[in-house]
């Protein structure tokens, strides 16, 4: 099973890997900054996916910002989508995914290749922020 590391009720960042303490350190910063309380929830798993525990939490939370350290397409992110589009629970949600393109990754050290991607705290504050910002569905 996942694990909730941080409760809030404005957004929620659904998380795996090694981007979950940037995703915290980035949900403690947009507070600071907004005042508003997000929820940060590592998934720990992909196969088998907590989809009870996902569904659970983004019941009541429109914003959501799925955040991995894998590529975009067939990853994470793309689970978490047919864990909601299978069960119903997309409607009414804002949802941005990060992870890697479907690109070539130029080769080079991960701290800066997490900045390029935005998958570093401060690209996922950004991606954070922006979504905040965006009105209510």
């Amino acid at each position: 099973e996942g694990e909730l590391l941080r409760e809030g009720g404005d957004a929620l960042i659904l998380a795996i890997g090694s981007r979950v303490h940037a995703c915290l350190a980035a949900a403690e910063a947009a507070e600071r900054e907004t005042g508003k309380a997000v929820a940060v929830f590592n998934a720990r798993f992909v196969k088998p996916l907590p989809e009870t525990q996902i569904l659970a939490h983004t019941r009541g939370v429109e914003k959501i910002l799925i955040v991995e350290e894998n590529a975009r397409m067939g990853g994470f992110s793309s689970a978490v989508l047919e864990c909601l589009a299978d069960n119903d629970a997309l409607q009414g949600k804002k949802i941005v995914r990060l992870g890697l393109p479907d690109a070539f990754i130029e080769h080079g050290p991960q701290k800066s290749l997490r900045a390029l991607a935005g998958l570093d705290q401060q690209g996922v504050k950004a991606s954070l922020l922006a979504l905040l910002a965006q009105p209510a569905a």
